[in-house]
């Protein structure tokens, strides 16, 4: 049994017919439910006879598309990893204070 992992994964949202905007991220994760994403990435999908054909998207292209808010990870998924160290930081030094 696997108790972490990394990788990058990519999800994706229909802008319209034929096009998708698409964001590729990677992650470390522990007990499959804490999580750190980073390297957000996001790229244009088009349809072609041929399949589909992807391009980045720079920073100025991403926000024009509204990218942010039509295609993101959630706090728990960008953050969880580091949420609960921090929580362990917090308590190792509370309990060191109050000896």
């Amino acid at each position: 049994m696997v108790f972490f992992g990394w990788g990058s994964k990519s999800k994706s949202a229909p802008l319209d017919a034929g096009r998708a905007l698409v964001l590729r991220y990677s992650y470390f994760h522990l007990f499959w439910i804490l999580r750190l994403s980073w390297g957000l990435r996001y790229s244009l999908a088009t349809a072609t006879e041929a399949g589909w054909a992807t391009r980045p998207l720079s920073d100025e292209e991403a926000m024009q598309l509204d990218a942010p808010s039509r295609l993101s990870l959630n706090l728990w998924w960008r953050f969880g990893l580091l949420l609960w160290a921090a929580v362990a930081v917090v308590a190792i030094v509370i309990g060191n204070l109050t000896r």
